[in-house]
């Protein structure tokens, strides 16, 4: 195991090797014998990396030498720092006015700053040449560790892979016991759970009941508990998802805990619910979490999963104990498993390969996580008989207890990463059990850090969007919401796998946990390069251990409530500092200090301004300042922040007018624009990709009217550069609701070509509008990458609204929203054929008795949808109208000839708004309104 770690130091030392030879271009190493000792260095380190990439993979390695290993790692650590730091003062200011004074002073600073680099290559040197001969003792040079690979390639099969990794395969008998247990009548609280050891497909069975029964329940959600019980989050994650109208985000953070289990209690009171509680440790555990969900009459079921039966027993001591102990896959099911992973089907494993597959499958032992881990990675490997057979004995000896057999065959599929995926997969120790990672700022992140090794010319976040997929593919890290194009926006790590990488990355230092519980010899130790910060605890904690270990912290990551860790935390090297969620945060210090500072995440935190000191990050690429306590105008000194790429801005906060100095952006998230000045700005970002923008009235009919010119031109610049996100809305200002896109469509499309019309690059589409104009919709269906739409029509003046064959032709995820109206919808054979999801909010309240979803629907037309999710707005609505409103929706699905799936998962909102009498109102056919074809 030691061997393979020391991909962490491989890491360091690609990173120092890079930066050392940027150094060589610059003046000051023309300097007398300066240019020649940063050459010996680097050559040096070199050579020394060349055999850490050879230790890699080199099992059993003595005492001695992974002393050796952890030197040269840190050695690497403070080399860079030192190197980022006198680089950093060699060019502060050069983006200054070149004023003769200005120009005096920084030549003489300069020339202090050389004399200080030629001392500080002396020292490195010196401790070069101490670590070289160390490493000549252990005379391990001239041996081979040649390392048999293949290149490392995203499998084009990745969005099937993505959307079926578990196959589900053996599912259906137990799924259907449970779902007997839970449907059998008894108007009583009921909880099921399911038991058994990880890897065993616990959740994947829960969550399969759960999705099976989702009809049936109109309050349902899933949370997870993992083994320290976070009570606040687990209540904010229930109560988020089963009234996401009434329980925003924002709203639900502002709530103490007592609060939220009052809130939830009360939700739940007089409600059928379903909850999955996933990854219950302790009975303490579950008796706080049942405190929280109350008992009552309405046929209301949970289901618990754990691996230690006394918790299964204590989750089901009131309701019969109904325990589902989860067992292994049987031979054919292990089989259908290991097969469609590899080979796409269960019937094509080549005669050569069939011994070797069975001697595998047997290894596995029916273990699904283990299964799909060694598929995942042969699938990678040649259809070769000897590659195979090398995986087989790699993997372990087959009489090994279960457990145990599982995580060595994890180990091995880690073993098999790329030395950068490796390093990138250790990253992921940072986030707590059970935590969701965002795709983008994890990668982000990597970027911040320097893990993402992209050779010249390519793009760095595609680079690593590409190491995110590959370890999708390889199946250590769990996709979570597929998207329309096939990518996962976040994913999830198995506990068993992130016990490993924890493991893995404290014995190489890569990171460090502090749980807020007993202080261990570890934060005594040596330095801490990586902080990670879980549950909450006051940061008085973190000092008393950690205090001189904190100087060369290059990123620190809270998760849970930490009083002002900023104080503690003042490292120069500091390349990350995520804060999110740290609501007891109040402001930030040391921002002067964060020089080299690349990644800041100040969202959903208690801070109430930023500091103006942040103009001092040159280096800051991602600022994410939402749903927090900020307000007010920003500080000018963020528009100093010219390498910017992401940023994220609340409605609460006011840009200021020297943000326009900021051209790198790639993301923007804003929501209060009622600046011309601004939205002329992002007509002239060249690098824009995402855009999430509020567009609120300016005073005056003529600042109105500059103002939805400057829109237009806006947009018609976009569609020249390469915008392929927009979300755009509006909101109101005193009466009036503004719709930008529609005014600007109904306007001047007449005379010149649509600004929508014009982005052709555009994938994804989000707008708030007040009716459709035929002209607008004829543009948008014309636009040739668009994958993605979503509508939401508000007080439509049309109907009726029918989309037709023609446009459309790329389009994969539909969402049409309606409020304010009794509409209908259809479609017209050969209507958008590459729908693969609709989603749909209609009004029940007094509609006719097929809600415009019965024979004239058109949903048969849609010849590629696989999904149909259907929210019915129920306020004002009788419940007998609700229930014809449903039964018309699964009428017209179950019609369909893909049969595709139907989610009624949020039907019901504003449930209480219902009246509860019988009957329809009458509906005057003749006053429906115009009919409007799409």
């Amino acid at each position: 195991m030691s061997g393979a770690m020391v991909s962490a130091s491989t890491g360091a030392m690609t990173s120092l090797l890079a930066k050392l030879t940027a150094l060589l271009s610059e003046e000051y190493t023309k300097q007398k014998g300066v240019r020649r000792k940063i050459e010996s260095m680097r050559d040096e380190l070199g050579s020394m990396n060349a055999l850490l990439v050879k230790l890699a993979d080199a099992e059993g390695l003595d005492g001695q030498l992974k002393q050796w290993r952890n030197n040269v790692r840190e050695l690497a650590y403070d080399m860079e720092d030192c190197i980022d730091s006198f680089t950093l003062k060699l060019h502060h200011g050069d983006g200054a006015q070149p004023g003769v004074i200005k120009k005096m002073t920084r030549k003489i600073k300069r020339l202090w700053a050389r004399h200080q680099v030629a001392n500080q290559i002396e020292e490195l040197t010196a401790c070069v040449k101490e670590v070289s001969d160390r490493r000549s003792r252990y005379k391990l040079d001239d041996e081979s560790f040649v390392r048999s690979s293949t290149p490392v390639v995203i499998d084009p099969r990745l969005p099937v892979l993505l959307a079926e990794s578990w196959g589900l395969v053996g599912i259906d008998g137990p799924r259907d016991v449970i779902t007997g247990w839970l449907m059998d009548g008894d108007p009583q609280l009921k909880v099921v759970s399911v038991v058994g050891f990880g890897g065993l497909g616990k959740t994947t069975l829960a969550m399969e009941v759960y999705r099976s029964l989702g009809g049936h329940f109109h309050h349902k959600a899933s949370a997870s508990v993992s083994r320290r019980l976070d009570l606040k989050k687990l209540t904010k994650d229930i109560l988020s998802q089963l009234e996401p109208t009434e329980y925003g985000r924002g709203q639900l953070d502002m709530l103490e805990v007592e609060q939220l289990i009052r809130t939830l209690r009360n939700y739940l009171q007089d409600k059928r619910y379903l909850i999955v509680i996933d990854d219950v440790w302790s009975i303490s555990a579950w008796e706080i979490v049942k405190s929280v969900l109350p008992e009552n009459s309405y046929h209301s079921r949970v289901i618990t999963t754990t691996r230690i039966t006394n918790v299964a027993k204590s989750c089901c001591s009131d309701s019969q104990e109904l325990i589902y102990a989860i067992k292994p896959l049987n031979v054919t099911d292990s089989q259908r498993l290991f097969m469609r992973r590899i080979f796409d089907s269960e019937d094509d494993c080549p005669p050569q390969l069939e011994e070797v597959s069975q001697a595998i499958l047997k290894k596995c032992g029916g273990l699904p996580l283990a299964i799909i881990s060694i598929s995942s990675l042969l699938s990678t490997k040649l259809k070769i008989k000897d590659q195979w057979e090398r995986v087989k004995d790699g993997i372990g000896s087959a009489p090994e207890e279960a457990s145990i057999k599982m995580k060595n065959i994890l180990l091995f599929s880690y073993y098999d990463l790329p030395y950068h995926l490796r390093t990138c997969l250790l990253y992921i120790s940072i986030f707590p059990e059970d935590h969701v990672i965002l795709r983008q700022h994890l990668i982000w992140k990597w970027m911040a850090e320097g893990l993402i090794d992209g050779e010249r010319g390519q793009n760095q976040e595609d680079v690593g969007e590409a190491y995110f997929n590959e370890l999708i593919n390889r199946s250590l890290i769990q996709p979570v919401d597929i998207q329309y194009d096939g990518r996962a926006e976040a994913c999830r790590v198995h506990d068993v796998l992130l016990d490993i990488i924890v493991s893995l990355s404290e014995e190489e230092n890569f990171v460090t946990i502090f749980t807020g519980g007993q202080v261990e010899a570890k934060f005594l130790q040596g330095k801490i390069r990586r902080l990670s910060l879980h549950n909450n605890f006051h940061a008085i904690k973190v000092q008393q251990v950690t205090m001189r270990n904190l100087a060369n912290v290059r990123s620190a990551h809270i998760f849970g409530s930490c009083k002002d860790i900023s104080d503690q935390v003042d490292s120069p090297a500091m390349r990350v500092l995520d804060l999110e969620g740290c609501s007891l945060c109040v402001q930030v210090k040391n921002m002067h200090k964060y020089s080299q500072l690349k990644y800041l995440n100040l969202s959903r935190t208690g801070i109430r301004e930023v500091p103006k000191e942040i103009g001092n990050l040159q280096y800051l690429e991602t600022l994410d300042l939402r749903w927090g306590s900020l307000y007010g105008k920003l500080p000018p000194a963020i528009g100093q922040l010219i390498r910017l790429k992401h940023l994220f801005v609340s409605h609460d906060i006011i840009l200021p007018d020297e943000i326009t100095n900021l051209r790198a952006l790639q993301v923007l998230w804003v929501h209060m624009v009622n600046s011309i000045k601004l939205v002329v700005w992002f007509g002239s970002l060249k690098e824009l990709r995402e855009l999430y923008m509020g567009c609120i009235n300016p005073d005056g009919p003529n600042d109105m009217r500059n103002y939805m010119q400057s829109f237009t031109s806006c947009l018609r610049e976009l569609g020249r550069h390469n915008l392929q996100l927009l979300r755009i809305f509006g909101y109101p200002h005193g009466s009036t609701v503004i719709n930008p896109l529609m005014e600007l469509c109904c306007s001047s499309i007449s005379c010149s070509p649509s600004p929508v019309g014009s982005l052709v690059h555009l994938s994804h589409l989000e707008t708030w509008v007040r009716n459709i104009d035929r002209r607008y919709l004829c543009a948008l269906s014309e636009l040739p990458c668009l994958l993605f739409l979503y509508i939401t029509i508000n007080n439509a003046t049309s109907k009726s609204y029918v989309v037709q064959d023609k446009g459309f032709n790329c389009l994969k995820e539909f969402r049409c929203f309606f409020y304010g109206g009794r509409i209908r919808l259809s479609f017209e054979p050969g209507a958008m054929p590459k729908l693969q999801k609709l989603e749909l909010l209609l009004e029940a309240e007094g509609t006719k008795c097929d809600h415009g979803v019965g024979a004239n629907f058109g949903l048969q037309h849609l010849s590629a949808l696989k999904r149909v999710v259907a929210h019915s707005f129920c306020a004002g609505a009788t419940t007998a109208e609700v229930e014809s409103f449903e039964s018309a929706i699964r009428n017209a699905v179950s019609s369909h000839p893909n049969h595709p799936a139907i989610e009624l998962a949020l039907n019901r909102r504003r449930e209480y708004e219902m009246l509860q009498g019988i009957g329809e109102l009458e509906v005057d056919a003749g006053q429906e309104g115009a009919s409007l074809d799409w």
